[in-house]
């Protein structure tokens, strides 16, 4: 019985959503003519743009904030101590695959993003969408059921994903002390409420100025460590693109699996940048000045700076550093600590420690909007309440507890939301095409 549970979860959890990614990110990508590549630099300059105009309307999420939003959620500790669990499971030829998972996330997180916003609705003042409206607005009423499958899933999936597993990676850096970790849980539930009861415009207002300045100081510090080895990049670049296909030559033997290696880097960069979780699409269809034809192009932008970027400059600086990686075990954020200390000695600690604080933090929040969508569309106001006034409990609880379990029950939602969103991708995907090629067909089905 055991045996056959574990395989259900390994199957919903990994195999099955892996396969859905795979299929539906190589089916958009070569039908779409490898869009994602093309318009980059359009992404690039959206985002400046953006920036430079700086658009303010007060309560709403703007297309930049909703952006940083999704960013905040996206850019978490799982791109530090996530990366150095994948490299010590799978060796550096994570990365590679890392970097494949990427490539075909920028389509599928344009196209679910793309989809939210063509199909979202509007609650009085205040658009709302995501992967459940644009199933329940457009798919036959046979399918209508995958929404709600969706945001039941999400629900568990913001409090175990976004919180529970970001507080207790972020606080660990900090102490081990219970104590210390009460405290700092909660302070992260009093910020957490202030913030989120603020509603979407004030996350937005959050993450807009936090995620830009945290990701900058972390890329300097990386990209440091990778210059005063930049002696060894080659060899460092040889082991992630050797390791991909034979990793037991880069390990000593100790991991021999090509397959998992495969699984390690694609599933840690899927996690990490989120695309096909549709959790995106929901912060991008809350900006009241979200237009379908451009808004994708923030998310081929955000898949690029947080795994093509982070996750990469992360795996760079423990391979540049020559840190001992003991392939026997997951390593977690401490691994990242030691490769910082061998050129910034123990402040290097502490500046890890904050960084950390921070993106689980902008995570937190960033997850916090999801929560409350999935909240609403299920209970309407009342569960959004209920949903505002137990989410921050769920800051103490990962500040102080033993997270192992909360990790399997993010996996295995984080799965089930895959399987909802992913096959409403492909059923909507002429759709899609349709709006990419300047063919706008947006209309909703009774």
């Amino acid at each position: 019985m055991k045996e056959t549970l574990v395989f259900i979860q390994n199957l919903l959890s990994y195999y099955f959503p892996l396969v859905l990614l795979v299929i539906c990110g190589i089916y958009i990508t070569v039908k779409g003519g490898f869009f994602q590549f093309k318009k980059f630099p359009q992404s690039v300059k959206i985002i400046f743009k953006a920036i430079s105009a700086r658009k303010r309307k007060d309560g709403k999420l703007t297309s930049l904030q909703s952006a940083c939003t999704a960013l905040a959620a996206t850019v978490g500790t799982g791109n530090i101590a996530g990366v150095a669990g994948a490299v010590s499971i799978g060796g550096a030829g994570a990365i590679f695959w890392m970097w494949i998972s990427a490539f075909l996330g920028m389509a599928i997180k344009y196209a679910e993003i793309t989809l939210a916003v063509a199909y979202r609705d509007k609650n009085g003042s205040e658009y709302i969408g995501g992967p459940m409206y644009y199933i329940k607005n457009r798919l036959p009423k046979n399918l209508k059921f995958l929404s709600t499958v969706f945001a039941v899933a999400g629900i568990p999936a913001t409090f175990c994903t976004g919180n529970i597993t970001q507080c207790n990676a972020a606080i660990s850096t900090v102490s081990q002390n219970f104590y210390v970790k009460l405290f700092l849980g909660l302070f992260f539930a009093v910020l957490t409420y202030i913030v989120i009861f603020g509603g979407s415009g004030r996350i937005g207002l959050v993450t807009e100025k936090t995620v830009p300045v945290m990701s900058v100081i972390y890329t300097i510090l990386t990209v440091t460590i990778i210059t005063l080895n930049i002696d060894f990049l080659p060899s460092a670049v040889k082991m992630i693109i050797k390791g991909a296909f034979c990793p037991q030559a880069v390990t000593g033997g100790v991991v021999g699996s090509v397959l998992s290696c495969v699984i390690s880097g694609v599933s840690r960069g899927i996690f990490s940048n989120e695309a096909g979780l549709g959790t995106s699409a929901m912060a991008h269809s809350s900006a009241y000045d979200a237009d379908c034809n451009t808004q994708g192009l923030f998310g081929i932008f955000e898949v690029f700076v947080d795994t093509i970027l982070i996750c990469t400059l992360t795996g760079l600086t423990i391979l540049c550093s020559r840190v001992n990686i003991d392939y026997t075990e997951i390593a977690s954020a401490e691994l990242v600590g030691k490769a910082l200390s061998e050129e910034f000695g123990s402040i290097s600690y502490a500046a890890l420690s904050v960084m950390m604080c921070f993106f689980g933090f902008s995570s937190v929040i960033g997850w916090a909007l999801y929560g409350n969508i999935c909240s609403s569309f299920l209970l309407g106001r009342p569960g959004k309440t209920i949903f505002l006034c137990i989410y921050p409990l769920g800051c103490i609880f990962g500040a102080v507890a033993s997270v192992e379990t909360a990790w399997k029950i993010s996996e295995f939602f984080n799965g089930i939301m895959l399987c909802a969103s992913l096959p409403a991708i492909l059923l909507l995907s002429d759709d899609f095409f349709n709006i990419l090629r300047g063919k706008k067909n947006v209309q909703k089905k009774d």
